[in-house]
């Protein structure tokens, strides 16, 4: 029931509401038929968000913009570009918004620009009692950890004995990495995946990007000099995976003695990144010579960049790639999956672009750091082709366009974790090939985002947990097992070894013996002329 004044208001001698007649106003929703009143409004596809009714129409956020629907006129109109957030009056006629790091109040109005109704924050300023912050974040992360957990029991835990445990530190937190320390011993009791703890406030120490090359450098004794002793491998059209040293244009080669930066002669005996310190994305020169005593340098001008992880992870899977490509005699395909994000999707799908025409394939998840649940990557590879289609003077197409119909094997480590336990589970689970490797991390209570602490930190808990058809928990705590078990041993990685690749190719060449490859051949081209030869013989 909804109450309303009546319009005629009494006052008293007082200037007071003497005697106000309320009407008792009762709403009802009528379900009957309700699907055949729904209306669509005539808009563009977007990416609509914050939906808020408003006078005459229904504000909304869609790609950045700020924007109305008008029902009388039934268009929309752009009110505002660059907007993060808005908030909107009782009456809906004003608005809070958030462009950048700025704030304003507004009319709800088209042509409201940036800076509009801008309020001066200069001299807004909080004053915090540390520990008075600090206790309420300690009970605050202790009831989003018992609110969010994915099942009210906890795993078993206590969870009023924790509080009652852990409180009685919190009088002696001197800095917020100490409540840190205390929140982590705490979620930690109860013993699951995904429960970290992220710091808040506090101030960390400025970062200079010290400049790299892109290459292993290695001293060399004798000639008092560094040698380049390896270029690390480059996809330098994607700027992650960009290479200074084989950029177009950059004369320097592996073997090459590094002789100077920027004009700075680089002995042996020093820290050679000393000289590359903060010239990131700078441009640089660099000196560099075939021989031991400098002798006919050359010099090029490079860029350095910030990390060289990305160009190491990508040497090592193309030296797998290498490896599998010859013990196989080019038979068997090779793809990392780094993750199961977004690096790992587009990992998976450029390697089945590349290599589903192999007879087999290798999928190598170890060190899969997870990322989303990986049932579209588990489903790409249980593709089969389904048809081919013959075309005049063109090799035959075929539907999947992508899709591999060969045995595969799965490439599995204790640092396959997450989504990374997920992957193994699912390829086994669908019957897709051969596990092969150690067993897994065994973390698969996902997170999906919860309630923020008052400083901007956070406890990511865990959310939901995975069991199966048989109505029981699996892979949490325990993994996920190999079908064949290898373990690397510490040497066999030191020499350049891979025995996980060399038990795979030995299985799926095994398999393709037992089983040949099917080559399809496409049919001789079919008579519909109605003309029937007969041999009269």
């Amino acid at each position: 029931p909804v109450k309303e004044n009546d319009s005629e208001e009494k006052k008293n001698g007082n200037g007071k509401d003497a005697d106000k007649k309320e009407t008792e106003v009762s709403v009802k929703i009528d379900i009957e038929g309700i699907n055949h009143r729904i209306v669509s409004i005539t808009s563009k596809t977007g990416s609509y968000r914050n939906l808020i009714p408003v006078e005459g129409g229904l504000l909304y956020q869609n790609a950045g913009k700020l924007e109305m629907y008008d029902i009388a006129e039934e268009k929309s109109k752009e009110i505002m570009d660059k907007v993060s957030q808005v908030q909107v009056s009782a009456d809906k006629k004003m608005m809070l918004y958030r462009s950048g790091s700025d704030y304003g109040i507004t009319a709800i109005k088209p042509g409201v620009k940036p800076g509009d109704g801008k309020l001066n924050l200069d001299n807004l300023v909080m004053k915090i009692d540390p520990k008075k912050e600090w206790a309420q974040i300690f009970n605050d992360g202790w009831r989003i950890f018992r609110d969010y957990f994915y099942v009210d029991n906890l795993h078993g835990v206590d969870w009023e004995k924790m509080k009652t445990n852990y409180s009685q530190w919190v009088p002696y937190v001197g800095h917020r990495a100490d409540l840190d320390h205390i929140l982590n011993e705490m979620v930690s009791e109860a013993n699951a995946g995904h429960a970290y703890v992220n710091w808040g406030d506090f101030e960390n120490v400025k970062r200079i990007d010290g400049g790299l090359l892109g290459a292993r450098l290695e001293p060399d004794a004798k000639a008092k000099k560094f040698k380049i002793a390896e270029i690390y491998e480059s996809e330098n059209w994607n700027e992650s995976r960009r290479s200074p040293l084989t950029m177009p244009g950059v004369d320097v080669k592996e073997g090459d003695y590094l002789i100077s930066v920027n004009g700075n002669e680089i002995p042996a005996d020093e820290n050679p990144y000393l000289y590359l310190e903060n010239l990131a994305g700078k441009r640089t020169e660099i000196t560099v010579s075939a021989n031991a005593d400098g002798s006919n340098p050359r010099t090029s001008v490079i860029e350095p960049i910030k990390s060289e992880l990305e160009l190491m992870y990508l040497t090592w899977v193309n030296q797998r790639r290498e490896l599998v490509e010859k013990l196989s005699n080019g038979r068997i395909g090779y793809i990392h999956v780094p993750n199961t994000a977004v690096e790992g999707n587009r990992e998976l799908h450029r390697g089945l672009y590349a290599y589903h025409d192999k007879e087999a394939l290798i999928i190598d998840e170890r060190y899969n750091g997870g990322g989303f649940i990986p049932d579209v990557m588990a489903d790409l590879l249980d593709r089969k082709t389904l048809s081919y289609w013959q075309r005049a003077g063109l090799n035959p197409m075929r539907t999947p366009g992508v899709a591999h119909d060969g045995p595969k094997a799965m490439l599995i480590n204790g640092y396959s974790s997450s989504g990374g336990d997920a992957f193994p589970y699912y390829f086994k689970k669908k019957g897709l090939g051969t596990l092969i490797g150690t067993r897994t991390w065994g973390g698969l209570i996902g997170i999906s985002g919860n309630a923020s602490l008052v400083d901007g930190g956070s406890i990511s808990v865990p959310r939901f947990g995975i069991y199966d058809e048989n109505e029981e928990w699996i892979i949490e705590g325990i993994g996920v097992y190999p079908d064949i078990e290898v373990v690397e041993r510490p040497e066999q990685l030191a020499k350049g070894q891979d025995p996980m690749i060399e038990k795979a190719v030995e299985v799926l060449l095994k398999q393709l013996q037992e089983n040949p490859a099917k080559k399809v051949k496409t049919p001789e081209p079919p008579n519909r002329s109605g003309w029937i030869e007969i041999d009269i013989d």
